[in-house]
């Protein structure tokens, strides 16, 4: 009898995971684009509402951080730079990403998929050499919180000089952007 029980919870667990798979698209809420509210009317059954956030928060379901999206496109567009600041932007999809290439610090804008945007170039002769001596790189650093954090979300990635040591100060957020944790990473 018992195993009875829990074949009908599972078919009836499946039936509404199956049919809120297949509503319409007319279901998404309107208020919040990176949302979907689904409902699914079960015969004799409560209806079944399912909520999916997807963009950010759906790759990190997948175990995967959009920064390292973003850090793939900067580094296609400027091959010889180094990433010294990485800013999650509040409220959008993009990030705010500072790098060093020669002796200049490139301000970048880039959209979560790979659109980027150059807004400022001007040497920072301090930067540059913090550059230069590290030794570990952001996306390295990103890894090492995150291996702690695997839930977190990068939210900020600065390379600091702290009392004379060089580190990454990396702070990560949950995947409601809510902070979870600040970790410093060791640059050289």
């Amino acid at each position: 009898m018992n195993t009875r029980l829990t074949k009908s919870i599972a078919v009836a667990a499946s039936a509404g995971l199956f049919l809120a798979a297949c509503t319409d698209a007319d279901d998404t809420a309107a208020d919040d684009p990176g949302t979907v509210t689904t409902t699914a009317e079960t015969p004799g059954a409560s209806p079944v509402e399912t909520t999916v956030t997807t963009a950010d928060t759906q790759d990190q379901i997948e175990g995967e951080d959009p920064v390292f999206r973003v850090i793939d496109a900067v580094m296609a567009e400027y091959p010889d730079a180094i990433i010294v600041d990485i800013d999650r932007e509040d409220g959008a999809d993009s990030y705010e990403i500072d790098v060093v290439e020669g002796e200049d610090l490139i301000e970048l804008q880039v959209d979560f998929d790979g659109t980027l945007r150059e807004d400022d170039r001007e040497g920072d002769g301090e930067m540059v050499v913090r550059a230069q001596d590290a030794t570990v790189t952001a996306e390295d650093a990103i890894n090492q919180a995150l291996e702690l954090h695997p839930e977190g979300l990068l939210d900020e990635a600065e390379l600091s000089d702290e009392d004379g040591t060089l580190q990454w100060s990396i702070s990560l957020d949950d995947a409601d952007r809510n902070d979870l944790a600040d970790v410093d990473v060791a640059a050289t």
